[in-house]
């Protein structure tokens, strides 16, 4: 939506100004009370014209320049705020302009192309198609509205607010900031860059800077990382590749790559692909995620409600709550714990074709090894808190599945085997913290189903 700003011009007379977008719109009113102020106080110099024997400026303390049609102007030595309320398109050339100066600059909606030097400054675009070339260390603000910008940051650091259009942002060797209203093509560069999206299918080119994504009222999102570090928040059904150490906040429906370390948190509907020996702390939400760890050391936790499918050969942890982390496509062997502590909950935990090692917790759990290799089941005293209730559901599918328990006393096999029930095909022990474990489809349950006895 657009809103139309008053702007103090030469002799009393007041431009207006039509600018679209909040962000712009807030920048205009900057300048619009910096040029008032200076008028209110008998301290504005300002003249119109069309960019031809343009006066020398007042030096009062804004020398403000009025462009009355389009065209191309030079920036005029000795003025620091340029206006123009065209809708024909402008020229402007700041080149000459050196670091000690400070240049502002307000246009409308005619679409206008800005070449800036070494000065610091803001430019602020009402509206239309424009394009701004930032090339040396000065410090610019940029805001424009709904068309489509092309939008190029010098070394300095730079803060652009881009509408709602599909824009170019290109960033530098400084400190930039991007609020990215539209759908974006964003490159960064050497400097360290933080970006907000609130728009939609917009994609990101990691530099070799650091990098700080907030995506969380973004969607669709494509982001290719840099060497450089990411922080990322992330947002819905976004696809993001990352190459540098990188960490992933809170992301729904996301897919991730990742090449060096990563740690993802609160990822509801993750799908994930570690690539190479890189190391994972991956931390599930609710819903279906899934985890190829690769080849490097890996964490994986759930939380209620969640329902993961892992891939790998690293730790997986079902904390409290209802869970089920299912590892049957994994080839290479795991370890899965269920948390110990917490309210009770419904786990279920499978392993594949590798040599697993799974080890019981708080709560009433279904752990299965998976067929192939043979795998362990370990049970300890301290840490099912007692009157746990587990099923072991396939002990019989692989040759050498033993149960291991610790914490339970002497002759803690004898005594739990001395309590063996049968029903239905299936085994029962009790432990003596009251702790329960049925083997499914196991009708004599002997000694040397025990590691260590």
């Amino acid at each position: 939506m657009a809103d139309v700003l008053t702007v103090s011009g030469s002799s009393g007379h007041v431009i207006s100004i039509t600018v679209d977008g909040s962000q712009a719109y807030t920048l205009a009113q900057a300048y619009a009370s910096a040029v008032g102020a200076a008028a209110s106080g008998g301290s504005l110099f300002s003249v119109e014209g069309d960019g031809v024997a343009v006066p020398a400026a007042g030096g009062s303390a804004v020398n403000q320049y009025i462009a009355g049609s389009g065209g191309f102007y030079t920036f005029p030595s000795g003025y620091d705020h340029f206006l123009s309320d065209t809708t024909s398109s402008l020229f402007i050339d700041a080149t000459a302009a050196t670091s000690a100066q400070t240049l502002s600059t307000l246009v409308g909606t005619g679409g206008t192309v800005f070449l800036s030097g070494s000065e610091s400054g803001t430019f602020v675009a009402g509206g239309g198609n424009n394009i701004f070339l930032g090339s040396g260390a000065g410090t610019y603000s940029i805001a424009t509205g709904s068309g489509n910008d092309s939008l190029f940051a010098g070394s300095g650091a730079t803060s652009i607010a881009a509408g709602t259009g599909r824009n170019i942002i290109n960033l530098g060797a400084g400190s930039d900031s991007v609020l990215s209203s539209g759908t974006d093509r964003i490159t960064t560069g050497t400097g360290n860059a933080t970006i907000t999206l609130t728009g939609s299918t917009s994609t990101i080119y990691g530099g070799s800077g650091s990098l700080v994504v907030d995506d969380t009222a973004g969607t669709n999102t494509s982001l290719a990382g840099g060497t450089g570090s990411s922080l990322i928040f992330g947002g819905t059904n976004a696809f993001y590749m990352l190459i540098g150490v990188s960490t992933v906040q809170s992301g729904q429906g996301d897919t991730i790559t990742a090449s060096a370390n990563a740690t993802v948190t609160g990822a509801a509907g993750t799908n994930f692909m570690g690539i190479g020996s890189a190391s994972l702390l991956f931390i599930g939400g609710a819903g279906m995620e899934t985890v190829h760890s690769g080849s490097g050391t890996s964490t994986v936790f759930g939380v209620n409600g969640s329902n993961i499918t892992y891939f790998g050969s690293g730790v997986v942890i079902a904390g409290a709550g209802n869970e089920t982390l299912n590892g049957s496509g994994s080839t290479t062997g795991f370890t899965a714990f269920v948390a110990n502590g917490g309210s009770n909950g419904n786990i279920s935990i499978a392993g594949g074709t590798g040599a697993d090692t799974l080890v019981a917790g708080t709560g009433n759990q279904t752990l299965d090894g998976g067929s192939g290799a043979a795998n362990i089941f370990t049970i300890a005293a301290n840490a099912t808190l007692s009157a746990a209730s587990i099923t072991i559901s396939d002990f019989g599918s692989a040759s050498g599945n033993l149960v291991a328990l610790y914490g339970y006393g002497a002759n803690q096999v004898s005594s739990a085997l001395a309590t063996a029930t049968t029903s239905g095909g299936n085994t029962t022990i009790t432990l003596a913290d009251s702790t329960k474990v049925t083997f499914t489809d196991v009708s004599t349950l002997k000694s040397t189903s025990f590691l260590g006895s």
